[in-house]
């Protein structure tokens, strides 16, 4: 698609999508539209965007490219600037949703003048969402909400990840702040934190793949390569996948989702930050590090089912979890409950992770950098002191699902037990090389 210009394909159909009970599902649906709960009002009135001040200042949202603190380089006052009010308080703000959603979690406002004025819709815009806001905000220092706007219309335009983009950015300024690139470099832009004209102009030199915008164009890890490998430090990425505005230091059971997840960086992938409400879980201390590979198991098998099902991840977080096995029975005629999502999440699971292993990939090679793990902790912030200890978290976790701490092949036993005994042959074929620990 990408060699021929291609956006996307529309397929527009007549025939009606086919449900074993179309009765019950009406009847669940009126039922569990009573019973809204969890994120639900958050992300009614502001989106994703009323999380951000609490998350840039809890230490779950990356400061300065993950290396500083949001008590002390982007405080309350400052964040309150990109956050929740001030996003929906944009001039002419109308919120709006997917079809039919109960939720309405997005929105548009217009953007017709100043040095940010968009240049698309008769300059109406959408909102940015949260990880846009940190990623482009609290990540970069830069706490110019029409800048954030803007560069949300360039990489909608353009069709880019803004998650990427923000990284990559950082990466950028964090290699001039400390002298390993030069405005000579950048196409005389001064790469500065928080430096809004700068970050844009980047932004769309990137989409165009103009000048420096080249060198950044593929990711953190292909900018990191491109330069020489100078920054080592200030590439935040995992196996080139840039990494979600979701700090493991604050969330430590996230480490394991970015790292072992056959798409790794990924915290749509579930784990301990994506709870859905009623999701029977035991109680731990975060921060002791044995003892959660059963919660954690349940956590992206259920989320990997609500990735496969084509359910919304905002709906999952606002709605009775029991809504998930009573919907899909309805829909499929197959009779689900917790256990059944949790075994089908875990097929699910383990067939991604097989198909990586196939192609010679074990998660445990990849790397980890140091700043998402506290290695060294930071020495400021709501998370500072804190070093995730991954090797424990995910040693107990590979024991836990019956795969092999080192190549990570799961054991013949543990297929058996999800009905993948098909799987166990090409098992036996797979060479990959062990954990880099």
């Amino acid at each position: 698609m990408g060699s021929k210009k291609l956006k996307a394909v529309v397929v527009k159909g007549k025939m009606k999508v086919p449900m074993h009970d179309e009765d019950k599902m009406k009847e669940l649906r009126k039922k569990y539209l009573k019973e809204a709960t969890g994120g639900y009002e958050i992300f009614k009135k502001y989106g994703t965007a009323g999380f951000t001040h609490d998350s840039i200042l809890s230490g779950d949202g990356p400061v300065k490219n993950w290396g500083g603190a949001g008590t002390v380089d982007f405080p309350s006052a400052t964040s309150r600037k990109i956050s929740d009010d001030a996003v929906v308080g944009m001039e002419d703000y109308k919120p709006y949703g997917c079809w039919h959603c109960p939720i309405a979690c997005g929105g548009r406002m217009a953007q017709k003048s100043g040095k940010f004025a968009l240049d698309l819709n008769e300059g109406i815009g959408h909102k940015p969402e949260y990880e846009t806001l940190a990623m482009f905000g609290s990540n970069l220092l830069n706490d110019n909400l029409p800048s954030i706007v803007k560069v949300t219309e360039i990489c909608n335009d353009y069709g880019m990840d803004t998650i990427t983009v923000g990284a990559t950015i950082a990466y950028a300024i964090e290699c001039y702040e400390n002298g390993l690139i030069s405005a000579d470099d950048t196409d005389g832009l001064e790469m500065t934190w928080g430096n809004a004209e700068a970050i844009v102009a980047m932004t769309k030199k990137i989409g165009k793949r103009e000048g420096f915008g080249d060198v950044l164009a593929d990711g953190v890890k292909a900018a990191w390569e491109k330069l020489g490998q100078k920054g080592t430090e200030y590439a935040v990425h995992i196996q080139g996948e840039e990494i979600p505005a979701h700090d493991p230091k604050f969330t430590p059971g996230l480490a394991m989702t970015y790292y072992l997840c056959a798409t790794p960086g990924r915290h749509t992938q579930g784990g301990e930050l994506l709870t859905a409400p009623g999701l029977e879980l035991e109680e731990l201390d975060k921060y002791t590090y044995s003892g959660h590979a059963a919660n954690h198991l349940k956590l992206v098998a259920v989320m990997e089912v609500c990735n496969a099902a084509g359910l919304c991840m905002f709906g999952y977080l606002s709605y009775p979890i029991q809504s998930m096995p009573d919907q899909l029975t309805a829909a499929t005629g197959w009779e689900f409950d917790m256990d059944s999502i949790v075994e089908t999440g875990l097929r699910i699971f383990t067939m991604r992770h097989a198909f990586n292993l196939r192609e010679g990939i074990n998660p445990l090679t990849r790397n980890m950098p140091g700043r998402l793990v506290g290695d060294p902790p930071l020495s400021e912030g709501n998370v500072k002191n804190i070093t995730v200890d991954l090797k424990t978290l995910s040693r107990e976790y590979l024991e836990f699902v019956g795969w092999d701490v080192d190549s990570t092949i799961p054991g013949d036993e543990s297929l058996r037990k999800l009905g993948m005994e098909f799987l166990i042959d090409d098992m036996k074929k797979v060479d990959v090389p062990g954990a880099s620990w």
